[in-house]
C-alpha cells in the first residue's frame, strides 16, 4: 500500500516539473524572438510607401515580435492589392531587434495608348470611351472591358468595328488594332413583279464604303416610302471575301398588291348621292410607274385621269401629268348685300397639269409645273338694290325716295361665281426629311412655291400666288405616339378671280367647318395633332385647328357685284376635335368630329390631314 501510494507520489511530482519546465522554456523562446524596431518599403515607383505599409500596419507593429508567420501574411496581403509581380519579406538584426524590408516589384505600366485602324472616330473619341489611361498597371481584365467598350462605341455610332488584337511592348504601350466594317456588297431579296434596278435607284450605300447603320437606314426609308411594299427589313450577313472585316446588307422586301379597283358611294347635302369608281396601278410595268383614272357619277360626274413617271431620265427627273373633267356642287361665299334664292350653284373645271421635278440632294427638290384649266362661271343668280332714281339723276343708295316719289328701287341680277380660263406656271422648292412620309414619327417637310398666271400664257386673269408649307413631326413614348404640326402661309398679288382664291374650312384645313368657308386672297392656317397610337392598325387623333383666309374684292360680270372675302383682315377661327385612323385593305381611312363657331361637322377622307 505504502508502495503505491509512494508511486503516485513520483508520478505527480515528474508532470509537475514537465509543466514547470514547458513554462520556463516558452518564457525564454519568447523572450528570444526580436522585436520589430522599423519596417521600410524598397522598389516601389508609382505606389506610395504610405499606401503599402498602411495596408500591413495591424500585422507587423512596432515593439512587438517578429515571426516568420507575420513574414507570410505581410506577402499575401500586399500581393492581394495588384499592384505588384512580386513581394518579398526580409529582416537585419540591428542591436536585439530587427528593421523589416518589404521589397516589391511593382506590375508594368502604360506609358503609352495607340489605336491602329480607325477611321470615323477619332483617337481622341476612344481615349474617352475606354477606362485603362497613362500611369494604369497594365491588367488583362481591364483591357478586355476596354475591347468590348470600344466596339460598343461604334456600335452607338452606327458603324460595325471589330478589335482583331491587342498588343504591349516592352516599353508599356498599349496597341488597340481595330478593323472597320466596309460593305462587301448590298443584297436584294424578295422582289417579284419590281425591278431591282427601280429599288436601287432609292439605295445611297455602295460596296466599299464604311458600313453605317444610319445611312443604310435612310435607305430602307426611301424604299418603303415608294408605297410599294408591305414591308422592308435588313439582315446583316458577313462578307464573302474578308468575313471578319466585311459585311453585306441585304435588305429583304415584301411587296404588296398594288392593282386596285375600287367603288364606293358617299352622300352630301351639296351633291346628294355620289357614286366613286376608282382604278389604279401604282407599279405599272415594275417600274414604280403610277396610272389611275376616278370617276364620280350622280350627284356629280367627274373623271381624272393620272400618270406619274419617277424616272424620266438618268437623273431622277420625275413627270406628273393629271387630265380632268370634274363637277361639283359648292355653295356660294359672298357679301351681305347681295341676296339670293338659293346659295348653291355647280361649278366645272376641266384642263390638265403636268409637272416636272428633279432631286437636288437626298431631301430637297425643284419643281415646273404648266397648268391650263377652264372653270365655268355659275347659273346661280344674285339680286342687288342699286338704289332708288330722283328727279332726272339717279342717286345710288338704299335711301327711301322723298316724300311724293313714287319711283321703285332699282333691282338687277347678275351671274355670281364667274369662270374663266387660268394658264400658269408654278416654281417648286422641298424639302422632306420624313422617316415615313405615310405616317411619319420625325423629321421635317417644307414646301415653297410661285404660281405666276397671265394673259400672256393665254389666260384671262393675271395674278401671282405664294404659298409656304412647313411642318414638323416629333415622336414620342418611344415613337407610338406623335406631335403634328403644321404652318400655311400664303397670298397673291395681281387680280386673282374668286375660284382661285385661298379657302380654309373643311377635312384638310380648318376642320369643324364647312368646305371652303372663309376665302380670301391671303391664307393664314396653324394646325396641331397629337396622334396616339392604339396599334399598328389604328390610331386616335385629337387635334386644334386655327386660321382663316381673307381680304380682297372679287369682281364679277356685272359692275356693282364685287364680292367681298368674308373676313377683310385676319380674323381667326378655331376648329377642334377628335378622330380616328384606321389602316384596311382600301388604304388608311380617316374620320374626324370638328367643332368651331357654325357648330359641328364630320370629315372623311384618305391617310392623314398632313
Amino acid at each position: 500500500m505504502w508502495l503505491v501510494k509512494s508511486h503516485r507520489t513520483v508520478v505527480l511530482f515528474i508532470l509537475s516539473l514537465m509543466v514547470v519546465l514547458v513554462v520556463l522554456l516558452g518564457s525564454v523562446s519568447a523572450q528570444e524572438q526580436p522585436l520589430v524596431a522599423e519596417v521600410t518599403v524598397e522598389g516601389n515607383q508609382y505606389i506610395s510607401a504610405d499606401v503599402i505599409l498602411d495596408e500591413v500596419k495591424d500585422i507587423l507593429k512596432i515593439g512587438e515580435p517578429y515571426t516568420e508567420q507575420k513574414a507570410e501574411n505581410v506577402r499575401k496581403a500586399i500581393t492581394d492589392l495588384g499592384y505588384f509581380d512580386t513581394v518579398a519579406v526580409s529582416y537585419e538584426q540591428v542591436g536585439e531587434d530587427v528593421s523589416v524590408t518589404i521589397s516589391v516589384v511593382e506590375r508594368q505600366r502604360i506609358e503609352q495608348i495607340i489605336f491602329a485602324g480607325n477611321t470615323v472616330i477619332t483617337d481622341a473619341q476612344l481615349k474617352e470611351t475606354i477606362f485603362s489611361k497613362v500611369g494604369h498597371i497594365i491588367a488583362a481584365q481591364a483591357i478586355s472591358r476596354d475591347v468590348r467598350r470600344i466596339e460598343d462605341y461604334y456600335s452607338e455610332q452606327g458603324y460595325i468595328a471589330q478589335i482583331a488584337d491587342v498588343k504591349i511592348d516592352e516599353f508599356g504601350g498599349l496597341t488597340f488594332i481595330i478593323n472597320e466594317a466596309y460593305i462587301e456588297d448590298v443584297a436584294i431579296e424578295g422582289l417579284e413583279k419590281t425591278k431591282e434596278w427601280v429599288v436601287r435607284r432609292q439605295i445611297r450605300t455602295q460596296p466599299g464604303e464604311l458600313f453605317q447603320q444610319t445611312r443604310i437606314a435612310d435607305d430602307i426609308n426611301r424604299i418603303y416610302n415608294m408605297g410599294l411594299f408591305q414591308d422592308v427589313k435588313l439582315d446583316l450577313h458577313p462578307g464573302n471575301k474578308e468575313p471578319a472585316k466585311a459585311v453585306i446588307p441585304v435588305i429583304q422586301i415584301t411587296e404588296k398588291p398594288t392593282g386596285m379597283v375600287s367603288i364606293a358611294g358617299a352622300y352630301s347635302e351639296l351633291d346628294n348621292f355620289v357614286a366613286m369608281i376608282s382604278v389604279a396601278e401604282n407599279n405599272l410595268r415594275g417600274r414604280a410607274e403610277r396610272i389611275s383614272l376616278d370617276t364620280e357619277l350622280g350627284g356629280r360626274t367627274s373623271y381624272d385621269f393620272k400618270f406619274y413617271e419617277p424616272y424620266l431620265d438618268s437623273r431622277d427627273t420625275a413627270l406628273d401629268l393629271s387630265v380632268f373633267d370634274t363637277q361639283r356642287q359648292r355653295r356660294f361665299v359672298g357679301g351681305a348685300a347681295v341676296s339670293l334664292a338659293e346659295d348653291q350653284f355647280e361649278e366645272r373645271r376641266t384642263g390638265a397639269t403636268v409637272t416636272l421635278s428633279r432631286p437636288m440632294t437626298d431631301t430637297e427638290r425643284v419643281s415646273l409645273g404648266v397648268r391650263s384649266e377652264q372653270v365655268s362661271s355659275s347659273f346661280l343668280q344674285g339680286t342687288r338694290n342699286l338704289g332708288y332714281p330722283v328727279g332726272p339723276m339717279a342717286i345710288p343708295g338704299p335711301e327711301p325716295p322723298p316724300p311724293g316719289d313714287t319711283n321703285d328701287p332699282l333691282i338687277v341680277a347678275a351671274p355670281l361665281h364667274p369662270g374663266g380660263r387660268v394658264n400658269s406656271f408654278t416654281l417648286g422648292w422641298q424639302r422632306d426629311s420624313r422617316d415615313i412620309i405615310a405616317n411619319p414619327t420625325a423629321g421635317t417637310y417644307q414646301n415653297l412655291s410661285l404660281e405666276l398666271a397671265g394673259s400672256l400664257l393665254g389666260g384671262e386673269s393675271t395674278y401671282q400666288r405664294y404659298q409656304l408649307d412647313r411642318r414638323r413631326y416629333f415622336g414620342v413614348r418611344g415613337n407610338k405616339d406623335v406631335i403634328a404640326l403644321r404652318l400655311l402661309l400664303g397670298t397673291t398679288t395681281g387680280n386673282i378671280p374668286l375660284f382661285d382664291s385661298f379657302t380654309v374650312g373643311g377635312a384638310r384645313s380648318l376642320r369643324g367647318y364647312e368646305q371652303d368657308r372663309f376665302r380670301g386672297e391671303n391664307l393664314a392656317l396653324f394646325n396641331a395633332e397629337y396622334r396616339y397610337g392604339l396599334s399598328k392598325s389604328l390610331t386616335l387623333v385629337s387635334f386644334v385647328d386655327a386660321g382663316d383666309a381673307f381680304g380682297g374684292v372679287f369682281r364679277t360680270e356685272m359692275p356693282g357685284f364685287d364680292i367681298a372675302a368674308n373676313d377683310e383682315d385676319f380674323s381667326i377661327h378655331v376648329g377642334m376635335g377628335f378622330g380616328i385612323r384606321a389602316v384596311t385593305p382600301l388604304g388608311p381611312l380617316r374620320l374626324d368630329f370638328g367643332f368651331g363657331e357654325d357648330g359641328s361637322q364630320t370629315h372623311f377622307g384618305f391617310g392623314h390631314t398632313f
